[in-house]
């Protein structure tokens, strides 16, 4: 009975939050507006017709961005049915030359052999397109056991250069305000005790206004006050071949 009531003030709140506009929403998840905006310019470079491919597509939550363009999603797997082919990145089966731009967004990380993979994105991008990726520096373990490793500038440029990507911009997701609101966001300590729903669903509603709402849209808006950005959440990295 309490956890029934708790939950439904917990979906209650979600209800709240869903009705609030789209643009205020994203400045409560620092990192999903960082990379929903640098995709939607992404998309806006694309020309009409040109052939893209999402590298690592998941759900496709960005190929409505595409709509003018001959999108083409790949992944490892396909478990909901929406890729156009399955590959690892690493041994994508197209001839080299094959696309306009490619958007490779939060993928990185959870590959293996990093370099092979970046140095196939090349092989298969057009001279003068353009790779798109969104990269973080840190983040708490996730789609384990595929998340290897995080990375900074240096290690991109690193990457990038031994690619054959010779001009490029490499950009920090926000600076340490943004990245403190992110981590306190995704903090994942309450859900360590969903276990225990007389612990889980109190700590859940006393805590959620705060760690989800209240504490991330003042960090986000006073994230200006780092210059420097050495605290960031990631990066986000264009390069043309």
């Amino acid at each position: 009975m309490v956890k029934d009531i708790i939950t439904g003030r917990s979906k209650f709140l979600q209800r709240i939050i869903s009705i609030i506009p789209k643009e205020l929403r994203l400045r409560l998840n620092p990192h999903r507006h960082a990379n929903e905006h640098f995709i939607r310019l992404a998309a806006i470079n694309c020309k009409e017709g040109s052939k893209i491919l999402d590298a690592g597509a998941g759900p496709c939550p960005y190929k409505y961005l595409f709509s003018h363009c001959n999108y083409e999603a790949t992944d490892f797997n396909d478990p909901h049915g929406l890729m156009d082919f399955v590959c690892s990145l690493d041994k994508i089966p197209k001839k080299d030359n094959s696309y306009d731009s490619i958007i490779c967004v939060e993928v990185l990380e959870h590959v293996e052999f990093p370099q092979k993979v970046v140095n196939e994105l090349h092989r298969v991008l057009k001279k003068n397109g353009t790779l798109y990726m969104t990269i973080p520096m840190m983040w708490q373990l996730h789609q384990e056991p595929y998340n290897f490793c995080y990375f900074t500038k240096y290690g991109i440029e690193s990457i990038l250069k031994q690619s054959g990507f010779k001009e490029y911009k490499i950009e920090p997701m926000g600076g340490y305000f943004k990245f403190l609101a992110d981590a306190i966001r995704f903090n994942g300590i309450i859900n360590q005790y969903k276990d225990h729903p007389l612990m889980y669903y109190p700590l859940k509603i006393i805590f959620f206004p705060f760690t989800d709402i209240v504490i991330p849209f003042i960090l986000f808006h006073i994230d200006f006050l780092d210059k420097e950005r050495k605290w960031t959440m990631g990066y986000l990295v264009s390069a043309k071949k």
